[in-house]
Parts: C-alpha cells; structure tokens; sequence
C-alpha cells in the first residue's frame, strides 16, 4: 500500500518548446494509472535543475518547436522515497518500500514519479537529499569524460587541462583525477573562483582566465606536454585551447557554458581530435559493470569530499523563477535544487 496521501502531488510541465521562464508553470498532478510491471513509485524530496535540463525545455539541440498537448514533465535527476511498488518489483534489489532513494530518469521535476526499479541507487543515511540530489549526473559524466579522454591516447598523459573547472562537473573531475595522480591544469574564469576553488579542492595548478597572458601560464605548467583538454566552455575557448593543444591532441567537451559559436581553425593542420561526452551517451558507451563503479563512485564522493557539493541553493516550486535564473548567474558556484 502506498501513502502518497501525505502530501498533495505538484508537477512543474510545459507545453510548448522554449525559453523555460516563458513556457514552465507548476500544476497539481493526479497519479489514477496503476503502476506497470518492474515500476515503482518515489515520493521525490529534492531535484536538481541542470543547465542541459534548460536546454532541452529550450528545444535548442532539437529542430522541433512544436506544441506538446499532453504536456512534458522536465527534469532527469532526483531524490526521495519509495511508496509504491508493482508485485515483485523490488524482489533481489535489497530495495523495500520506504527506502531513499537517489534516481536518473526522464520527468523527474514532479511529486510522484513512476520508474523501473532498475533505475533506483538506495542512499546511504549519512548522505543528505541535498547532496543525493546532485550526485549522479555530475558524477557519472565526470567518470564518463575522463575515461573518454584517457582512453583516445596511446599513454598516459602528463597533464590535462580542465576548464570549467569550478562547474560541478569540473569539481568531480577534479576528484577523480587528483585521485588518480593525474596532473591537472584547471582553468577557471577569475581570481575569486580560483582562490575558492583553491580552498575546496587544493592540488596541481589553478590559472584564471581573466589574466593577461594565461595561456603562457598553461604553457609553463604543462612543460610543453599537452595532449589533453577537458572542456566545458566552448565557445572562443575553443580556438584558444586548440592554439595550446600539441599536435594531434585530444579535446573533449562536456559542456557548453559560454554557448557561442566555436572556431575550429585550428583543428584541421594540426590534426585535433573533438570528442563529445554527455550523460546522453553513457549506457551506450559503458559496459554494465563500468556503470555500476561509476553509481559506487557518486556515493564514495558523496562521503568523503562533501565539499564538492557545498553551495547549492534550494528553492520552493513556488520560487520557480528565481530558480532558473539561478542556473545561468554570472556567478553562481552551486547546484540549484528544487524542494518538492
């Protein structure tokens, strides 16, 4: 028996594509259909709003703009807790009904979700929501980026360069390959964000970009060795980084911060790779065992190095807005989370 009588169940939709403060509204949500065999039902506490989750709603990587008269529900990342489950779905898992749960599936921007058990990560009790919630997709692509990386070259390389280095994706990476012994080269926009960034996570070389001069500062730290570029800007940093990379070096891009055009001038005589790796791409790009390391990797993170996850900000479904203009501030050093 299920007990999502507790509280009354809100959706956060939209009905046609576009600019998300334009086309979003939150509805009250009915749930009537009976949960589909190998389903359960989460109760969600907190979800994140990731700057792709925008794009989408944006429609910017698609050519429809189409009306959506059934209405689509955003969002691919939450937390929150079992109330329901199809007979004989949580047979094996260790899963019962009540358990907190962390999640990755479509229309998570709502009270009540239905989602394939398989979908489920049980949260260990000393992982806050706060944090659960900004665990997977951020984690997951960090994983999934370095290993893309990594594996395009034939050893391993002395340095990587990392920019967007104090987006969360950034922080993650930053973990990893600080872990790993890797050098790293991380770029951020300011001295302010670099000194922060310097507090939070210390090791290899932080340059900011504001700097004249930073790409010789890249230069002098990579002692000439650069085979390797994580990006998450795009945009002109593009050209510069394809200016900085050896020939025949490695970009990989897992964002798109800046989000203007990129200039590529440089890719073709000195034989550049680009490479994109997005969350999108990791079940197809990943054996299963390579994704259950990467889910036990979010919650060793989550445990030991909780200062990657500090300064997010939380806000009601009623504050909607002021959410989504949190997500692109200038300025913003934390996740933005939705309380449910």
């Amino acid at each position: 028996m299920g007990t999502s009588s507790q509280k009354p169940a809100r959706r956060i939709v939209h009905y046609r594509f576009g600019d998300a403060q334009d086309v979003l509204r939150v509805e009250d949500a009915v749930h009537l259909s009976p949960l589909k065999a190998g389903q359960v039902r989460v109760r969600v506490t907190r979800s994140i709003i990731h700057p792709g989750d925008l794009q989408l709603i944006a429609a910017k990587y698609l050519q429809t703009r189409a009306e959506i008269p059934e209405g689509r529900v955003p969002g691919s990342e939450a937390v929150g807790i079992i109330e329901e489950a199809a007979p004989g779905a949580l047979d094996g898992s260790g899963i019962a009904i009540g358990t907190r749960v962390a999640f990755l599936a479509p229309g998570a921007w709502q009270s009540l979700v239905d989602l394939p058990a398989a979908a489920l990560v049980a949260l260990p009790d000393d992982i806050s929501d706060d944090v659960a919630a900004q665990l997977l997709v951020n984690t997951i692509t960090a994983r999934h980026v370095l290993r893309i990386g990594l594996s395009s070259l034939g050893a391993r390389p002395d340095n990587i360069v990392l920019t967007a280095a104090a987006s969360a994706v950034g922080k993650v990476i930053a973990v990893l390959a600080l872990r790993d012994s890797l050098h790293l080269i991380r770029l951020v926009r300011s001295l302010e964000s670099a000194t922060r960034l310097a507090e939070i996570l210390p090791g290899g070389d932080i340059i900011h970009t504001a700097s004249t001069g930073w790409q010789e500062e890249v230069r002098r730290a990579a002692e000439g060795d650069l085979r390797l570029v994580i990006d998450g800007v795009g945009g002109p940093m593009v050209a510069e980084i394809g200016r900085l990379l050896n020939t025949q070096g490695t970009m990989v891009s897992f964002g798109l911060l800046d989000g203007g055009p990129a200039d590529l001038t440089m890719f073709l005589p000195k034989g550049l790779t680009l490479r994109g790796a997005t969350i999108g791409t990791w079940q197809a790009d990943t054996r299963p065992e390579e994704q259950a390391q990467d889910i036990a990797t979010a919650i060793d993170i989550a445990r030991t190095e909780p200062q990657v996850f500090d300064g997010f900000r939380v806000f009601d479904l009623f504050d909607l807005g002021a959410a989504i203009t949190a997500v692109a501030a200038p300025k913003k050093s934390g996740n933005v989370l939705l309380k449910f």
